[in-house]
């Protein structure tokens, strides 16, 4: 394939590029010095003079006032990413929950909400209007806040095709060929941007940007709602697959064929330690009516099998070492293939951690070639259910470090 024409980039293309590069540093390494910045990008220090005073009057970075520990010369003034004036929406679609968190660009959430809805069984034209309203409300909260919504993403478990905006298949959302962004778009009205991507991806971008493991080049993010899925970060990169649908680790075939997935497959890795089958094994009694109770979402769901646990039912912690058998062997699949730093169960896998996370990593360790599980070890996510709304949230804010000026010039009025 021969390689398109590139023609010199113009004075403001180069501007907007730069303003992109300090807006970055500051988002990604914490407060600065002009001549920090300058000396870290490259850039001139009248360069980064002139940029830096574009991003305050746009409200995207903030003087502190002057760093006192600096012994010599002249004291520097220290800048950082304010973004207070800049707003996102990360919207969350799963099984039996909604959720959506609106955020500014300094990662404060300024608006958070969870609904315990049936998707699955639900009418699709019920479930967009519950959707619509919720970003909506959201989208309201965060303009009494924020001058500027820079956009809204939204995180489905399943294949998605962020390009077209489309749901591929989503098997537990009973969702194919959702043209979801585009119908969201339209109930939302106004000029309100829209895009979507897979949930995990999008919590493995929020543990990587703000979680307890932020900043690990390499990690593995796995998701726990009804269903199992991750999000690769590798060499501080989301890995998406040549079209975008990597992360389904849900699906590995790794147990016996008597357990059906909800995909329609046997032996799927979910099927074995999905929320759904460690409630038939851990409370076999409630089972049913946990499952039935669609105005309820996971959280609510494992508290059960925790307080079990927590009486010492034998049952229920008889099924929690099975199910962290099974852990632990889908874990050593991934840290044999990608040699993660560390991996975060997230979801429901946080409630569970004190019975499974042991003998999950033990045996991760025992079915993993390199010496050590090659340095790889387990942690819960301190996110909690929010993770992927939060990610979708970071997600939509990325217009604005990619080009800071699509942000107007903020008028004279202090903010309260």
């Amino acid at each position: 394939m021969t390689a398109p024409a590139m023609g010199p980039a113009d004075h403001a293309g180069v501007r907007r590029n730069n303003l992109s590069l300090v807006l970055r540093l500051l988002g990604t390494e914490g407060t600065r010095s002009r001549a920090a910045v300058a000396a870290e990008t490259g850039l001139n220090k009248a360069t980064v003079s002139s940029l830096v005073n574009d991003l305050i009057d746009r409200g995207l970075v903030r003087e502190l006032g002057f760093d006192g520990r600096r012994r010599l010369g002249r004291p520097a003034t220290l800048i950082e990413l304010d973004g207070r004036q800049v707003a996102s929406i990360g919207l969350e679609i799963n099984v039996d929950l909604v959720t959506v968190v609106g955020m500014d660009l300094g990662g404060r959430i300024l608006f958070e909400r969870g609904r315990a809805i049936d998707v699955a069984r639900r009418p699709l034209i019920r479930t967009l209007a519950t959707v619509t309203a919720m970003a909506s409300e959201a989208y309201e909260e965060v303009r009494q806040i924020s001058t500027t919504v820079a956009g809204i993403t939204v995180a489905v478990p399943g294949l998605v095709d962020a390009t077209t905006r489309t749901v591929a298949i989503a098997p537990n959302l009973g969702l194919h060929d959702l043209e979801l962004g585009e119908r969201l778009a339209e109930a939302l009205g106004g000029d309100l941007r829209v895009t979507i991507d897979n949930d995990a991806n999008l919590a493995a971008l929020a543990e990587y940007r703000i979680g307890q493991c932020a900043g690990t080049q390499n990690l593995i993010y796995i998701t726990g709602q009804t269903g199992v899925g991750g999000g690769l970060i590798v060499d501080g990169r989301l890995a998406r697959g040549a079209s975008g649908f990597s992360g389904e680790i849900g699906h590995m075939r790794v147990g016996p064929a008597d357990r059906i997935c909800g995909c329609g497959r046997r032996g799927c890795w979910e099927a074995l330690v999905g929320l759904q089958q460690l409630m038939r094994d851990a409370v076999p009694d409630l089972a049913a009516r946990l499952g039935a109770q669609k105005d309820k979402g996971p959280e609510a769901k494992v508290a059960a099998i925790v307080a079990r646990a927590e009486a010492r039912d034998p049952v229920a912690l008889k099924a929690l070492d099975r199910h962290a058998g099974w852990l632990g062997t889908g874990l050593s699949i991934l840290v044999n293939i990608f040699n993660p730093q560390v991996v975060i169960l997230g979801g429901f896998f946080r409630e569970i951690g004190p019975w499974v996370v042991p003998t999950a990593e033990r045996i991760m360790h025992e079915q993993t070639m390199a010496p050590d599980a090659g340095g790889c070890r387990i942690v819960t996510s301190n996110l909690g259910y929010s993770a992927a709304a939060m990610g979708a949230a970071i997600h939509a804010a990325e217009r604005v470090f990619d080009d800071p000026t699509t942000v107007p010039i903020a008028d004279a009025t202090p903010l309260h």
